[in-house]
């Protein structure tokens, strides 16, 4: 059996007591709304221009934001939303420079565009949909500043960037919105130095947390609509029972080698006392997690608790069912 998936390459992290240790790897989830398979190609555009420019401008100088942040704000909007779906294999996307008269307010969006425009935009960009960027709004509060003194030195300072953000999906062949959704991103941010509390009053630090914290909400929004890998972790046993197969099928797991692993943890579960036949049956379920096989995972957990009492292996097995049911999901997006 020889994994041929990137996220079967583990890493290792040891825990202390009873011989356990973690093993991390990568997982592709599925978003959490399916957008129909029909759906292949996106063009973006940016719909979030300010319609009251005075405002804008007054809102600009209230806040000292620097000049042309609103839009360098919205390009990192943009740019976090083509990277989030530029790594997933589901889409191809198109972001264009397409700009609209929108809502300057993340928490209102405006009146959908009209049809003949989606047709025409869709059609000079051979796209099935068009994700529009409807509304944004940014806002920078430097909060907890510390001021050295003689009982505590160190000068310290914080901040918290607050995004708001209003999308559409318009699908043309049907004339419906596969999506509409308005969200707040924040990011916090704390460091400290001599030079701090003068560094957070310049526009460079307030519009570097904006652009951020902006770049995240694209993302945030990419992953909503797109199957995203991430980073999970299971504890396993590296030793049980004085098990020499349980042993050294662990040490296997720690440099990748699944064939071997799996040769020696089902030797393990063949023989020795309780406890070394439940850990190398709960070994074996991460083994074939880690291989993507989440039935035969299943079935090795069930093993491993219902017949040997392996204790971490009653909530990895309702970790597992999860997992297969999301893989499920995960097909559908995945179809073309």
């Amino acid at each position: 059996m020889k994994p041929n998936l990137f996220f079967a390459i583990a890493a290792l992290t040891l825990l202390s007591g009873c011989g356990a240790a973690r093993i991390s790897f990568n997982i592709l989830t599925p978003a959490p709304i399916t957008v129909p398979a029909d759906i292949q190609t996106i063009a973006v555009i940016d719909r979030s221009l300010p319609e009251n420019t005075d405002l804008n401008r007054l809102e600009a100088i209230l806040t000292m934001e620097g000049p042309k942040q609103d839009r360098a704000a919205r390009q990192s909007v943009m740019e976090g939303l083509k990277m989030s779906l530029t790594n997933s294999t589901r889409y191809n996307v198109i972001v264009t420079s397409e700009m609209f008269i929108g809502s300057s307010r993340g928490g209102v969006l405006p009146e959908p565009l009209p049809w003949n425009l989606i047709d025409e935009m869709a059609a000079k960009y051979n796209a099935d949909v068009i994700v529009c960027l409807e509304a944004f709004d940014s806002d920078f509060i430097i909060a907890g500043a510390k001021i050295p003194s003689k009982e505590s030195p160190g000068a310290e300072a914080g901040g918290v960037a607050n995004i708001n953000c209003g999308f559409r999906m318009y699908w043309p062949a049907q004339r419906m919105l596969a999506d509409e959704y308005k969200f707040s991103h924040t990011m916090t941010w704390r460091t400290g130095g001599p030079a701090i509390l003068a560094a957070i009053n310049t526009l460079k630090v307030k519009n570097d947390a904006i652009n951020n914290a902006s770049r995240e909400a694209g993302l945030a929004y990419g992953q909503r609509i797109t199957p995203t890998w991430y980073r999970v972790s299971r504890d396993y046993f590296k030793k049980g029972g004085g098990n020499h197969d349980l042993q050294a099928g662990a040490r296997m797991m720690q440099l990748n080698d699944w064939d071997r692993a799996l040769d020696l943890l089902k030797k393990a579960t063949e023989s020795g006392n309780r406890k070394a036949r439940g850990r190398a049956s709960h070994n074996l379920a991460v083994v074939y997690e880690i291989l993507g096989d989440l039935y035969t995972a299943k079935e090795w957990t069930v093993s491993a608790w219902g017949v040997y009492r392996e204790k971490k292996s009653r909530n990895y097995g309702y970790i597992l069912t999860n997992r297969i049911i999301e893989q499920e999901n995960l097909k559908n997006q995945l179809e073309k």
